[in-house]
């Protein structure tokens, strides 16, 4: 019996090794931007690109990838990619394989009628010059010039025949006029509602909307709660592109809230001394704004979730999410999309609404500004924390449901654009609206500006090393500080 006993340990304590030696595992969720995309064709080329290097020669040396059903996804009509050898290096010395997923929600935004994306039109137009961010006035003037065009052509069926007969060129009837200009109606119609209309249908919290919105939300929200129940990932980097970036920020925000019981940090652990860390590189950043000051609050981000993420077996106690990746983001002109004016952004933000990073600090009442002083979260004369004690646990203090940027970091990619067509006006930087926390790489600084418009590009293959470059870098693989 006792060889026995002996015989279990030791095969107990082998297996802890093999788990110890063995290469960790990492998802990638990547969220697709707007129109009718085809399941699988948007991560394909994220994966291909991702998996060869920039200085290797185009088709070679690319990493070998597995398709495999995974009902997590939330459709029979995707796959996970993986990969089938692990890269070593940065938070990974034994190696991590990385399992990508994509998000398809393109089938849960269909069906957006005219009169939404005119009513939406309408959103963006009819609102005073200086509500009009900077970045844009020159959209917002052509897409005011292209509504008075639509509405010209509108007007010339109403036209009388005989002062059309007396100005009009001779060779161009009437009835000519009226059908040409039907056609590019009803062809800028099947255009808008197909691709833009899905920014209505998400963007927007219109009573028409609101079902989908809470269909795409769950679905990605199943996903995340699948991942974290799998037990077998060690982080997980959730992508967006172009309109996906909204749904990826959205995602990572609402889970943050559900996930209670990895929010509280315990006091005299590894995890609250990263949080004291953590609350003093946020404070520094806000009032300096270096780089410097912005790489040591993204490695206090790190290393406090490294610290609060566990082995529990309860998923609610787990927080996996290292990365909030957004590539082309529409986010840059969210005083334009997401709210009124600036000034309701900043409030929406202010009341927790929208998230931001650094977080938003939450003020304390006196009793506990006293605790958190005598405990080492704030200094004097600081009054707000990303935290707050929580009664119902013993030394506990719950990082509150607007500070998921505590652990995670934002990194945005964006191609500064340059007279509409040239570069990508949809994108920016995303640092004045949503802190100095997030880390805006742009592409025109880094290589040079682009000569086509580039709102698809970001991971094409045929690329300039720089932008390649960046594109893996952003990703971070190897979880590098």
């Amino acid at each position: 019996m006792l060889e026995a006993v002996d015989s279990n340990e030791e095969i107990a304590t082998e297996s802890k090794k093999r788990k110890t030696r063995a290469a960790a595992r990492q998802a990638v969720i990547l969220v697709h931007g707007m129109g009718e995309q085809i399941p699988m064709d948007t991560i394909k080329g994220f994966v291909d690109t991702l998996s060869t290097k920039p200085s290797d020669t185009p088709g070679q040396n690319r990493a070998e990838i597995w398709s495999k059903p995974d009902p997590r996804t939330g459709s029979l009509e995707l796959r996970r990619l993986t990969t089938r050898k692990s890269e070593s290096g940065g938070a990974y010395p034994n190696g991590v394989r990385s399992d990508f997923f994509e998000l398809y929600w393109a089938d849960l935004t269909a069906g957006s009628t005219t009169n939404q994306l005119v009513g939406w039109v309408r959103y963006l137009l009819f609102r005073p010059w200086s509500r009009v961010p900077p970045p844009v006035r020159s959209a917002w003037i052509l897409l005011w010039a292209l509504a008075l065009v639509a509405v010209a052509m509108l007007a010339i069926g109403f036209v009388p025949k005989d002062m059309w007969l007396s100005r009009a060129p001779a060779w161009l009837p009437q009835a000519t006029a009226i059908a040409i200009a039907g056609m590019i109606g009803a062809a800028a119609q099947q255009l808008g509602t197909k691709t833009f209309g899905r920014v209505v249908k998400y963007t927007r919290a219109d009573p028409d909307n609101i079902a989908a919105r809470k269909a795409v939300r769950e679905r990605g929200l199943g996903l995340l709660r699948a991942i974290h129940q799998a037990g077998e990932y060690d982080r997980v980097a959730v992508v967006g592109h172009s309109l996906g970036s909204i749904l990826a920020y959205d995602l990572v925000n609402y889970f943050w809230a559900e996930q209670a019981a990895a929010r509280t940090i315990i006091e005299g652990s590894d995890a609250f001394s990263r949080l004291c860390a953590l609350e003093k590189a946020s404070r520094a950043l806000r009032e300096q704004n270096t780089p410097a000051q912005r790489q040591e609050f993204r490695n206090a981000q790190a290393a406090l979730r490294r610290s609060i993420k566990n082995d529990s077996d309860d998923p609610k106690s787990k927080w996996l999410i290292s990365d909030l990746i957004t590539f082309g983001s529409p986010l840059t002109h969210a005083e334009f999309l997401l709210a009124r004016s600036k000034d309701d952004l900043e409030a929406r933000q202010k009341d927790r609404e929208l998230a931001t990073c650094p977080p938003i600090g939450e003020v304390l009442d006196e009793w506990r500004l006293e605790h958190a002083r005598a405990v080492g979260l704030l200094e004097e004369g600081q009054t707000s924390l990303s935290a707050f004690p929580d009664r119902q646990v013993k030394g506990g203090w719950t990082l509150h449901y607007g500070a998921a940027f505590a652990v995670v970091r934002w990194t945005n990619v964006h191609d500064q654009a340059k007279f509409i067509f040239f570069g990508d006006l949809i994108s920016g930087p995303l640092s004045p609206a949503f802190g100095q926390g997030v880390e805006d790489r742009d592409l025109a600084k880094i290589d040079k500006q682009s000569a086509s418009f580039t709102h698809t590009r970001y991971w094409s293959a045929d690329q300039s090393w720089e932008r390649l470059t960046t594109f893996r870098n952003a990703i971070n693989v190897l979880d590098e500080d």
